[in-house]
């Protein structure tokens, strides 16, 4: 497996030049083609219905973004000229997260930002990153919204609980895994819960990685119920100077409303390192 076309999301935010810097190395260690997609919201149809003029709200939330796409196309040219890389600029009318989900189905990688909500130029949609991650039936790499990361996938910590989704995660991570310098997995192990039958021990993991050329440390670890997973993975990462977290999404669907697990959650609100989840 390879990974053929990578696509990143831009909009108006600040954070779209960490999020290019990082796409265009991932594009240029595979060989693969780089979509922009700009994709920044659209406007708040209550907004509209408490305002006496809805027209002036529509024209002014255009000219923004107007401002927003012209910005963000100079940004994702100037970061990719000079690189020896195929490049395609894509933009939708309506940047809802349904628009960009269809999108991603033309990439194998997705490269998002994390919500960020101190800066009001981002993705407008509060479960914008979420939807991306259940919905697409792609992997996605989401970047933090705060630090600077020069490289990523050099030294990477893959989060494994003998899931599918941990199972996908280092599928779809696996390319990236090839050319790593480094690789651990880490399980965490709970003795005060039962042992999940569906579930396969990080061994398995190891050996499947193994077979496809890649040697990985394998770490256990014990937690105790008021550990927080997420806190606990994060810290890990820190320690190792790892670039990139692996794990799997986990999550469902209550109310229409998408509800996440509690490690991808937490790891969603606190990231200090990207993070690739596959779901």
């Amino acid at each position: 497996m390879n990974y053929a076309t990578i696509l990143v999301h831009l909009d108006g935010s600040r954070q779209l030049h960490q999020r290019l810097h990082l796409a265009t190395q991932i594009a240029l260690a595979h060989s693969a083609k780089l979509i922009g997609l700009f994709a920044a919201g659209r406007p708040d149809p209550n907004a509209i219905q408490g305002v006496l003029n809805g027209d002036r709200y529509v024209a002014s939330f255009n000219r923004w973004q107007d401002q927003a796409r012209r910005g963000a196309k100079l940004a994702f040219e100037g970061a990719t000229a000079g690189v020896d890389i195929r490049t395609q600029w894509r933009e939708v009318d309506w940047g809802t997260p349904s628009a960009v989900v269809v999108e991603t189905r033309m990439a194998d990688l997705t490269i998002l930002g994390q919500a960020d909500p101190a800066d009001p130029l981002t993705m407008t949609d509060g479960h914008f990153v979420d939807q991306m991650i259940m919905r697409s039936g792609r992997p996605a790499m989401i970047v933090p919204h705060t630090g600077a990361f020069p490289s990523v996938g050099r030294r990477v910590l893959i989060a494994w609980n003998g899931g599918a989704e941990s199972a996908r995660a280092i599928h779809d991570a696996l390319p990236i895994l090839r050319s790593a310098a480094s690789v651990e997995i880490t399980e965490y192990v709970n003795p005060d819960q039962m042992t999940d039958p569906w579930a396969s021990p990080g061994r398995y993991a190891q050996t499947w990685l193994q077979d496809h050329g890649v040697q990985a440390r394998l770490r256990e670890a014990t937690i105790d119920h008021g550990d927080e997973t997420g806190e606990l993975l994060l810290s890990h990462a820190a320690d190792l100077d790892a670039d990139l977290l692996v794990m799997g999404a986990y999550g469902h669907s209550r109310m229409r409303e998408l509800m996440l697990g509690g490690v991808t959650a937490a790891l969603l609100r606190s990231m200090t390192v990207p993070v690739l989840m596959s779901h």
